[in-house]
């Protein structure tokens, strides 16, 4: 089996985790970039209206099983003549250049990362917290999923990365939204009582070496070791703002899993009281579940509800992710 440029560890892990087959599989998916994508903000337009302007500008869309307002995004010029499922198009216009982008009608948004709101499932009303906000994709989302109504909140540690999260926050008008430029982990007393709680972590980014081949050789065992901790003091802290009866949707862009499944089994040891909740079918018949035993360690059972993403998951080859619904019991009251 050729190493197609991947640090010998990833493929030693991935040959204990897996099987040879689908080591193979997940190698051979990573080999080319995932299709791009865009999330139609309904805020702003609707699906029928953005699909039939983009068409009009030689655009062909593909709908994303799992995401009503998701789509693949294809060139059509030479979509029937040399359509290949999961190509990587290239465009006459660049998709993030068009008027229907910089109106705010779209946001560029990768499938798998579309899932994380849709398991947080936000309502218009709720007060919200998105934990690591930029570039603000999954931000605006949520936004667009609560119609603007209610209070969507908006971490990020890096200062260097608020003005991208700010100008997709304008571009697409998300107005019930404040950002707030602090690292997670340290939020205050004045940040507890939210609905619901959305920690996409930093990750090392495993699930990401279609579209950034340099990852398969830059990162190693002692960075995965390094993040963990991290995303163990992330969730410790997301736990403890969420309020009685609310959720909290854990997600990595990583197939590690010290930075998925040991990350939640850890801080459920703790908070004993929380459950892993099914993720709703209409997500879950995509994908795989989530590991209940890795390394010869074993995590608590409830974790087979999470959601993991191959990226021989589809032929549009989405990347890696890794989510999980974490419910606290109790009954909703007061607010953030």
């Amino acid at each position: 089996m050729k190493d197609e440029g991947y640090a010998p560890y990833v493929v030693e892990r991935y040959l204990t985790l897996f099987s040879e087959q689908r080591t193979l599989d997940i190698m051979k998916a990573f080999q080319r970039a995932p299709v791009p994508s865009i999330s139609v903000n309904t805020c702003n337009t609707t699906v029928k209206a953005l699909r039939e302007r983009l068409e009009a500008k030689r655009f062909h869309l593909e709908q994303v099983p799992w995401c009503s307002t998701g789509f693949w995004l294809y060139d059509a010029r030479d979509y029937e003549r040399k359509h290949d499922p999961g190509s990587l198009a290239e465009f006459s216009i660049a998709p993030g250049a068009t008027h229907e982008y910089l109106l705010g009608l779209y946001s560029l948004q990768g499938a798998s990362s579309m899932i994380p709101p849709l398991l947080l499932d936000p309502k218009p009303g709720e007060q919200m917290l998105d934990m690591a906000a930029a570039p603000g994709s999954k931000f605006v989302q949520m936004g667009q999923m609560m119609q603007n109504k209610g209070v969507l909140v908006g971490a990020e540690r890096s200062l260097e990365r608020i003005p991208a999260l700010k100008a997709n926050v304008q571009r697409c008008g998300v107005t019930n939204s404040v950002i707030v430029c602090n690292d997670a982990r340290y939020l205050g007393e004045q940040f507890q009582g939210f609905d619901k709680v959305l920690l996409d972590a930093p990750c090392t980014g495993e699930g990401l070496m279609g579209s950034d081949p340099s990852r398969k050789n830059s990162r190693s065992v002692g960075d995965i070791e390094t993040m963990m901790n991290i995303q163990i003091q992330l969730l410790e802290k997301a736990v403890k703002l969420v309020k009685p009866g609310g959720r909290v949707v854990y997600s990595t862009c990583s197939l590690a899993p010290e930075e998925n499944e040991h990350v939640v089994n850890e801080v459920l040891k703790k908070n004993k009281k929380f459950k892993v909740a099914e993720p709703p079918k209409s997500i879950a018949r995509y994908f795989e579940p989530g590991i209940v035993k890795a390394f010869q360690v074993k995590f608590r059972e409830d974790l087979a509800n999470a959601v993991r993403v191959f990226p021989y998951s589809h032929p549009a080859r989405p990347e890696g992710f890794f989510a999980a619904i974490l419910e606290k019991p109790g009954a909703r009251g007061g607010g953030a």
